[in-house]
């Protein structure tokens, strides 16, 4: 059962329709799978962030291009980031999970922190509208925005550009394996670099995976080897 008070205290906002409240925390129902309502608010979600950074973004950094833009919007909308402010505001104790996913970890989970923080933000759209989202979304957004004085590159962007410098292809990333139950995979990515050198990494997600793959390429030998 959802403590109401504590959750409003949690997210510094007070739902009037509790049944989207609900439907916005029920990430898994007694089928084991992912509820329709959330997977629909998830959905919108994630396009109302979207474009309450990206609003936030063309007034706050008025001179950037759109391509400093774009890497800063990567980098605040992406699931770590996501999952970060999931757990700083408490979402975790709050969802309603399946028997397997609870037993599974669910409630740490990056993954389901994130879609969560997605529905919620949907809800609280329709709930009271773009006013009040965008509210929430410069609340509990503000210090990432504070932290980086320069917009940030993704290992992904970072070693594609490396790769450019050097004359090589793009790298090209393959899925190598996926394990685990259907609720909670792990993916192993293995990137190629020129043909000649390649590297795995390690994710909850296939992105998360790719760009783990790319930080580790990164701090390989064979591109270190290429800046002495």
């Amino acid at each position: 059962m959802i403590d109401n008070k504590k959750f409003f205290a949690d997210i510094s906002y007070r739902f009037d329709d509790l049944g989207l409240l609900k439907d916005a925390l029920t990430h898994t129902n007694n089928s084991k799978k992912k509820n329709l309502k959330f997977q629909r608010l998830e959905f919108l979600g994630d396009r109302i962030l979207g474009l309450a950074i990206a609003d936030i973004l063309f007034h706050k950094f008025a001179k950037e291009s759109e391509g400093d833009l774009t890497r800063r919007m990567h980098t605040l909308v992406n699931e770590e980031t996501l999952a970060k402010i999931a757990k700083e505001i408490n979402i975790g104790e709050h969802i309603i999970l399946s028997y397997n996913e609870e037993k599974a970890g669910g409630r740490n989970k990056n993954t389901i922190l994130a879609d969560t923080l997605e529905a919620i933000i949907a809800a609280i759209y329709l709930d009271k509208g773009h006013t009040f989202v965008f509210e929430f979304v410069s609340q509990h957004w503000d210090k990432y925005l504070l932290e980086e004085t320069t917009p940030p590159i993704d290992p992904k962007t970072k070693l594609q550009e490396w790769c450019q410098s050097k004359g090589f292809n793009l790298p090209l990333y393959n899925q190598v394996e996926k394990s685990g139950p259907d609720h909670s995979p792990e993916f192993i990515i293995k990137v190629v670099i020129n043909a000649e050198f390649e590297i795995e990494g390690l994710g909850l997600t296939k992105k998360q995976a790719e760009r783990k793959a790319a930080s580790n390429a990164l701090l390989s030998e064979y591109v270190l080897n290429y800046e002495k």
